[in-house]
């Protein structure tokens, strides 16, 4: 009896700020068997365009999902590289400049760091990352991500992400269909990016009603469920 077996789509997984493979930790376990998913480490680069060309694909044309920080260099890698990209997905992540509160809330945390050395993340700062602040389990998750990492991770990708150029300009102007999945009440977003950009793009939008950033993790559902959309 002559067997067909269907190959599995790959797509490759760029983790956020501070992350490790753990981020996607529930998608391996719904989609092992309907994908090949592949973890990417951010390169420990000095700017998004010294992480793009450190980044090394095989294949003439991939699928990208990018989490948070990973979201904005695989937005970043596709509009340097539109003809290598099949589909997309970003998550949890506005393409734009962070808000000049936002650069002198990091600009202090550097400052911190290169005084007093790299600190744990404190279960404070975990939970408002999260909607469900009583999850103990997703709490101690991201703070070992977090701790497991090193000084030089923490400094190099907080300076390597500091400043950055709105995307949504290219984003518009490219013939790649970018497709956003996002909480509505994430307070790490630029919702009003997300508002200016439905008005003039193709791109696609899926929204959650939630406070969480942690999509990957805490949402893996809606997660898992757009990656079948869009992939």
């Amino acid at each position: 009896m002559i067997q067909f077996f269907m190959q599995k789509s790959k797509i490759y997984l760029l983790p956020g700020l501070m992350c490790d493979k753990r981020v996607f930790k529930n998608i391996y376990k719904s989609l092992k068997d309907e994908y090949e998913l592949v973890y990417l480490d951010i390169p420990l680069k000095s700017s998004f365009k010294k992480m793009c060309e450190s980044l090394y694909f095989k294949e003439d044309k991939i699928n990208l999902l990018g989490f948070s920080m990973g979201g904005y260099l695989a937005t970043y890698y596709a509009l340097q590289n539109p003809k290598r990209i099949d589909n997309i997905l970003i998550v949890s992540s506005s393409c734009c400049s962070l808000s000049i509160n936002e650069i002198e809330f990091r600009q202090k945390a550097i400052s911190f760091v290169k005084e007093f050395g790299f600190k744990p993340l404190s279960s404070k700062k975990a939970k408002s990352l999260i909607e469900n602040s009583d999850d103990e389990e997703l709490i101690k998750l991201i703070q070992n991500m977090y701790n497991s990492m090193n000084e030089k991770y923490f400094l190099t990708q907080m300076q390597a992400s500091l400043y950055r150029n709105d995307l949504s300009n290219e984003i518009i102007n490219s013939n790649l269909h970018f497709n956003f999945s996002y909480s509505k009440n994430d307070k790490l977003l630029n919702h009003d990016w997300f508002e200016k950009l439905k008005s003039v793009s193709n791109c696609s939008f899926n929204t959650l009603n939630s406070s969480s950033h942690m999509l990957t993790l805490e949402k893996s559902k809606f997660i898992v469920d757009e990656i079948r959309r869009v992939f």
